[in-house]
């Protein structure tokens, strides 16, 4: 038994077809099976039964999978565990994190670990908390920037400057709202008037505003519905609608003269991001810089 064979059956078992699972691998379908043959034959066990379609796992089948994928883990981590020996930080930075954050939080990041670490290719994997949390949990990233919370029993956490909300206005709407100028502050009650773009239902910034809306007592006007922060913030500057999101965002230099930002009185909800690691994850010289520049105050 060897990792590679280990590594065909984890892929078999989640593609559940021997034809599509050699196809990823780039290998012939009877090389495939032959090699499935003879890690079943030298387990003395079945790990698949051929006779249902789509392909299933037996109960053998199951557990050994499980283990094995635990087993690959554990070599994995010892492997990049040895980097630290290769001059100059040889290999990757896989990083986690939404696409939204990645635009302000990241760039600089990138710049000085590239400074310190030449050697290094950084990687980032931008998707939703959700995914995150679940990958960083498996192990895919040196580390992720989530939204809180998260199990802590699988994952370290170092919590982040929490998010505070503000509103963003294009001065072509100001008239809907009361007269308010760059760093005001206003209650969102009196913001019943505006049109807004928003993120899609269930993500995270979503429930916050509509959670704003039912705490002021008004049934918002949703003009667009977007996928991501950074593109309700494009709508917004275009003039159509307002927007809320984090003054993270905005202090990092994307403010606009077209746009007045003010705070919201009532913005008791807030947004908690944290870096997570898996707990018994090595961590990278890189990494560690990496996360201690995000830190920063």
């Amino acid at each position: 038994m060897n990792s590679r064979q280990l590594q065909y059956a984890i892929l078999l078992s989640q593609v559940r077809n021997f034809s599509q699972a050699a196809e990823k691998l780039n290998i012939s379908q009877p090389a495939l099976s032959k090699q499935i043959l003879n890690l079943e034959n030298e387990l003395g066990v079945r790990l698949f039964d051929r006779n249902s379609s789509p392909l299933a796992l037996t109960a053998a089948g199951s557990f050994f999978l499980r283990e094995a994928e635990a087993l690959l883990y554990k070599e994995d981590q010892l492997l990049r565990s040895m980097e630290r020996f290769q001059s100059g930080e040889a290999g990757d930075l896989v990083i986690g994190i939404t696409p939204f954050r990645s635009a302000y939080l990241i760039p600089n990041v990138i710049k000085q670990v590239r400074q310190r670490f030449p050697g290094i290719r950084i990687r980032l994997h931008e998707a939703g908390s959700d995914i995150l949390r679940k990958e960083a949990a498996e192990g895919r990233y040196d580390f992720a920037v989530v939204n809180l919370p998260v199990d802590d029993s699988v994952l370290e956490i170092r919590e982040l400057e929490a998010d505070k909300l503000v509103l963003a206005v294009p001065r072509e709407l100001l008239h809907l709202i009361p007269q308010v100028a760059d760093g005001d502050t206003i209650r969102f009650s009196d913001c019943a008037s505006l049109p807004f773009a928003v993120v899609g239902q269930n993500q995270e910034m979503r429930i916050l505003f509509d959670r704003l809306c039912a705490t002021a007592g008004f049934t918002p006007n949703i003009a667009v519905e977007v996928v991501g922060l950074t593109t309700a913030w494009s709508i917004a500057r275009s003039g159509v609608a307002a927007t809320i999101l984090p003054w993270q965002f905005v202090e990092q230099g994307t403010a606009d003269a077209q746009m007045v930002v003010v705070g919201i009185k009532d913005a008791v909800y807030t947004r908690r991001p944290a870096i997570v690691t898996r707990r018994d994850q090595y961590i990278t010289a890189a990494a560690e810089y990496a996360i201690s520049l995000l830190m920063e105050p």
